[in-house]
């Protein structure tokens, strides 16, 4: 597991974003900011948005404007900014995950909210090969199993494709290495 106590690099970050919300009739006199809150929650989070990144929360509404009714629509649209938490996974950033699957061309590793991928020519200086669910070094005997902790460096972040949610794939896809020094498994890197 990974070790809360232990200084990583922030990957997550406050945004300020604005959009309309609406309120119905039957909603008023009620917490305006906890209905409006609730709707951005619904439409943004696990969105990746271009300017903000992966949506992660909808801290708080920062401000709204006055409502305006449209005609035909019995709601009251407003004007509304927020404060969200995002993650922006950055080339060359590096940090720390948990391995979540060991296959035989690789490692998947945790990275925040999503999974990056250590092809087996990036784990290290050795010949890897992959037995029984996990991929061990050949002359070091390094060992990369799932709930290993390790340090890598982003190497590539594809373009979000919002449609990847539909055919249950990631939004973006991370690509990282642990072949530069002080990379790799956690404790075999404090040796």
């Amino acid at each position: 597991m990974l070790d809360p106590s232990r200084k990583v690099m922030k990957l997550f970050y406050e945004v300020e974003m604005s959009d309309v919300g609406y309120i119905r009739p039957l909603d008023l006199g009620k917490d305006l900011k906890e209905i409006l809150k609730k709707q951005f929650r619904a439409k943004y989070v696990g969105r990746f948005v271009k300017e903000a990144g992966l949506i992660l929360d909808v801290l708080d509404i920062v401000d709204m404007s006055y409502g305006t009714s449209v005609i035909g629509s019995p709601n009251i649209y407003v004007r509304v900014n927020f404060r969200a938490l995002s993650y922006i996974p950055m080339k060359d950033e590096v940090i720390e995950g948990e391995v979540e699957n060991v296959v035989e061309y690789g490692v998947f590793v945790t990275v925040g909210p999503i999974n990056g991928f250590v092809h087996i020519s990036q784990l290290g200086d050795d010949v890897f090969v992959h037995r029984g669910g996990v991929i061990q070094g050949r002359k070091l005997k390094v060992t990369f199993r799932p709930g290993d902790v390790v340090r890598a460096r982003i190497t590539a972040v594809s373009k979000p494709d919002p449609s990847a949610v539909l055919r249950n794939e990631p939004v973006i896809k991370v690509a990282l290495t642990m072949r530069q020094p002080k990379l790799g498994k956690i404790e075999e890197v404090a040796e």
